[in-house]
């Protein structure tokens, strides 16, 4: 094979698997920022909770889940200077966050390869290679976060992040969730 070829296949391969690496380094899978031009949410900001909606799914709607995912924004916003207030009517802005978890089928076709078979067809036999394909059905659980800063005078949505990714009940852990929330919200304003 030409030396230019080797090299360009090589510098392929590294850079897929650099961008595989990439994708996979992201705490919160694949994530989408919607921020308003109207309205900035800056350092120094005061936010509350808004009223807590609950979940139909048990594996959601809980209080320790609840716990942790309140004190991941928590923390989160703080580093970026935003100030909780407790109560909303004191705060510039009320955060809400909204979880789901869907059950997705993931499907693998790869050749199957056997040497030394004979198959037949209508113009008759030949001995040789045959390739069957293989299938492969795996079931997942794909995770969806979205987090919402919304102006509380006027009720407009000022700021939405939501996060895709797969999930497995390891994602609960308070760790986990403070290393989703820190990436869902890099987009903020520091202080």
């Amino acid at each position: 094979m030409p030396k230019h070829l080797i090299s360009a296949a090589a510098v392929l391969g590294v850079t897929l698997a650099f961008t595989g690496v990439t994708a996979e380094a992201r705490p919160a899978g694949k994530v989408v920022v919607l921020e308003s031009n109207a309205w900035a949410v800056a350092p120094g900001s005061t936010w509350a909770w808004a009223p807590v909606t609950t979940s139909n799914d048990p594996r959601l709607n809980n209080d320790i889940l609840r716990e942790r995912m309140q004190t991941a924004v928590e923390l989160s916003l703080a580093n970026h200077g935003m100030r909780r207030v407790g109560a909303p009517a004191a705060a510039r802005f009320v955060v809400s966050y909204h979880l789901a978890v869907d059950r997705k089928l993931e499907v693998r076709s790869s050749p199957n390869i056997h040497s030394g078979g004979v198959v037949c067809g209508f113009r008759g036999c030949v001995r040789g290679y045959a390739a069957y394909p293989t299938v492969d059905v795996s079931q997942y659980a794909e995770g969806t976060l979205v987090l919402d800063i919304v102006d509380r005078e006027t009720g407009k949505l000022v700021w939405r992040a939501a996060s895709k990714k797969k999930v497995t009940e390891k994602d609960a852990s308070q760790s986990k969730l403070n290393a989703v929330i820190a990436d869902m919200t890099r987009s903020l304003p520091s202080a």
